[in-house]
């Protein structure tokens, strides 16, 4: 695991730091707590070095210390000293006493886990094991004197019990330090995916807002804001005609409030799209033909006969034949224009075109209506081609296949 990741998962779980805090301190009372009822109980019959408990001491307090200072956010090497520390004392302190600070070893271990990487954790358990099996053999004739001197009956042959022990040991070791490296990756593992996930839905809660948010602008464009910019050049051209020709004053009042009624069927067709589960689309664009009908000169010719659609396919190619006409009528100066759509097997192809004064290719994404377009082509995994040039009108081609 790379250091840098577990900087970052150490940042984003501070209670790493309070959980080894309280398993440290908890093994550190425990001991304290022996080593006075050890003293208590059986005084110096136990040891064989003189100052001991002394030492035993010095080590519980050094461990404290160390303790408040775990470096989970420092540089490698304030990491990398802080373990050596901790391992050193333990292995000075077996050497001297007869103490063994079995917990206090995967301890540290387990720590190494948390601040460095797993291959540094596994040459450090590697190199402990055979330092820490090196100290419980140091003093061995110092042990078996004192094994004879406590309980000679048992230990007829004590060089003997001290191999099984230190065999013992061995096994013993590497069962629990395998154990606590493994324990601590699938904690780190957890954590790190804990965090990727809570950053991943954070990301897609951003995402979604952003969508809808492009959604709403888009549904506002397509179906409110041309039609709103029409009633409002209406309502200024009646206040300027309202003192010289009130009939064409009147005329385009009355223009404005065919336009308001648009705006609100648009909205009540927007908010009725959105919930309804049974949207007709080839209602819909039949209204929308009338519409445009009833607001353009031009001669439309519109031919088309879709099947039963999912709810979002239906309402993404209403809005794409919506904003179609919507710019033929602003922008085209067309006076034929033809709508088309056909469902093969595989696809749906929907066609729209003028012969109007068609626009440059290199203006294809300079226009909101354009672009919003390809956007709702692209929700459906579908394709669209628009080919069009100056005074050769404009042609839309919409292909949405039926396995999206």
């Amino acid at each position: 695991m790379a250091a840098s990741s577990i900087n970052s998962i150490s940042k984003a779980f501070p209670s790493i730091r309070r959980t080894i805090f309280y398993v440290e301190w908890t093994i550190l009372i425990g001991h304290l707590i022996v080593a006075f009822v050890g003293e208590f109980l059986y005084g110096n019959q136990y040891e064989y070095v003189e100052n001991s408990s002394v030492i035993y001491c010095v080590t519980l307090v050094f461990f404290a210390l160390l303790s408040f200072s775990f470096p989970l956010n420092r540089p490698l090497w304030q990491k990398r000293t802080y373990i050596f520390l901790e391992i050193l004392c333990i292995f000075l302190t077996c050497i001297v006493t007869t103490t063994a600070f079995d917990l206090l070893l995967y301890l540290v271990i387990a720590k190494s886990c948390f601040l460095l990487s797993r291959q540094d954790t596994v040459k450090i358990a590697i190199a402990t094991g055979i330092i820490w099996q090196i100290c419980q053999v140091w003093d061995i004739e110092n042990k078996i004197e004192w094994l004879n001197t406590i309980i000679p009956e048992i230990f007829s042959d004590p060089q003997r019990y001290i191999i099984y022990i230190f065999l013992e040991n061995t096994v013993a070791y590497l069962a629990v330090s395998t154990f606590v490296i493994l324990l601590c990756f699938i904690w780190l593992a957890e954590r790190k995916s804990h965090a990727k996930a809570v950053f991943l839905t954070t990301e897609v809660e951003k995402l979604a807002a952003k969508l809808e948010r492009t959604r709403i602008a888009r549904d506002i464009h397509d179906s409110l804001g041309h039609t709103l910019t029409s009633l409002n050049i209406q309502l200024e051209l009646a206040v300027r005609l309202e003192q010289h020709n009130r009939s064409q004053a009147q005329q385009a009042l009355k223009t404005a409030k065919t336009l308001a009624s648009q705006s609100v069927q648009e909205v009540r067709r927007s908010v009725s799209t959105m919930r309804e589960e049974n949207f007709d689309l080839n209602q819909a664009l039949m209204t929308l033909v009338k519409q445009f009908q009833q607001n353009s000169s031009c001669q439309m010719q519109a031919r088309f006969n879709f099947p039963t659609l999912p709810l979002q396919t239906s309402h993404q190619i209403y809005c794409i034949a919506q904003e179609g006409l919507t710019n033929i009528q602003k922008h085209s100066n067309a006076s034929l224009v033809n709508l088309g759509g056909e469902t093969t097997p595989k696809q749906i192809v929907f066609n729209l075109a003028d012969n109007g004064i068609g626009f440059e290719s290199d203006r294809l994404n300079s226009g909101f209506g354009l672009r919003g377009m390809q956007e709702r082509v692209q929700m459906l995994g579908g394709q669209i081609k628009i080919d069009s040039a100056p005074k050769k009108g404009t042609q839309i081609q919409v292909i949405i296949p039926l396995s999206f």
